[in-house]
């Protein structure tokens, strides 16, 4: 992820300065910068930054996040900062960034990387629900590791809701973990939960033994949404207007509305248009809602904090 958003600054113009404790990161970047077609000379290695930039990203592992960004804090000042998701794998902490920021000055300007929230389907979606008196949402899939990628999927309902915060009513997490790719040290969770709010539910079967890609469905009182990220592909139908059919007649009268592939934009795409200004995400504690949630679902589903995502 460090390294898309890399490509994304050097695209936008920047030059930047990074940090890595593997030395051949850096090799592994300058190369893709190459290939890419991007000028090399712009990433600088760096242990200490400059004492002011124009934006300042955090995308390490969690177990490292909280001590970085106090690092860069206590040096550097920046006109936006970033932060990758999940903050943290111990919930103790997630105030504790907040608490930081407003020490720095620096919490209005501090955001957190819930993309998902601003693709243009979802922000569609989130139109649609808003005049439901009630939807539900479901989320069928395998082992996306509900602390790494389900956060994404818990802020996403959240924005279809209105920011209405829901509470946990069932978990039954998957026995196994879900491994990681990052390293031996790190697990996550899969497994099936319901959330309640004011007007919207979550329904998800997340399984840590599955490897089926993620399918949402969206249902409001007169439309249907169904989105599938593994085809990115994404389908809504609306019953007609005019329609005096009766609710058993289900169905009937539908129209669809919306039907076809799925405008997601690169992640180095958006890390450019967000440098420059053109992308606003949530900010730090808008972005703490959706890390309670998390910690709740989790603590409702038997486990305990600190766990072991990154």
């Amino acid at each position: 992820m460090g390294r898309r958003h890399l490509k994304g600054l050097v695209r936008a113009g920047f030059s930047v300065y990074a940090s890595d404790l593997n030395p051949a990161a850096f090799e592994i970047a300058r190369a893709e910068l190459g290939e890419a077609g991007l000028p090399v000379e712009r990433l600088i290695s760096a242990d200490v930054f400059p004492s002011k930039v124009s934006v300042a990203l955090f995308s390490e592992t969690t177990t490292s996040r909280m001590n970085n960004f106090r690092r860069f804090l206590e040096n550097s000042t920046a006109d936006r900062l970033l932060l990758e998701k999940p903050l943290s794998a111990d919930p103790n902490e997630f105030l504790g960034f907040l608490n930081l920021a407003r020490q720095y000055r620096v919490a209005d300007r501090t955001e957190v990387n819930f993309i998902r929230r601003t693709w243009a389907h979802v922000q569609k979606l989130a139109d649609m629900c808003a005049s439901e008196k009630e939807f539900s949402v479901t989320l069928s899939g395998g082992a996306i590791g509900l602390g790494c990628m389900g956060i994404h999927y818990l802020d996403m309902f959240l924005c279809l809701s209105g920011e209405e915060m829901p509470s946990v009513r069932w978990v039954h997490l998957s026995p196994e973990a879900v491994k990681s790719g990052r390293g031996h040290q790190f697990e996550d969770f899969g497994g099936d939960f319901v959330l309640e709010g004011p007007r919207g539910r979550l329904l998800a079967s997340l399984a840590a033994g599955s490897s089926a890609n993620v399918v949402m469905s969206v249902r409001g009182q007169h439309f249907m949404a169904q989105v599938d990220y593994g085809e990115v592909q994404w389908r809504v139908s609306r019953r007609k207007v005019a329609s005096v059919m009766p609710s058993y007649r289900y169905g009937v009268d539908y129209e669809i509305i919306e039907q076809g592939s799925l405008e997601i934009p690169a992640m180095d795409s958006v890390t450019a248009a967000w440098a420059l200004g053109k992308v606003q995400l949530p900010t730090l504690a808008h972005a703490l809602r959706s890390h309670h949630l998390l910690d709740s679902l989790l603590q409702s589903g038997g486990v305990r904090p600190p766990y072991r995502f990154t």
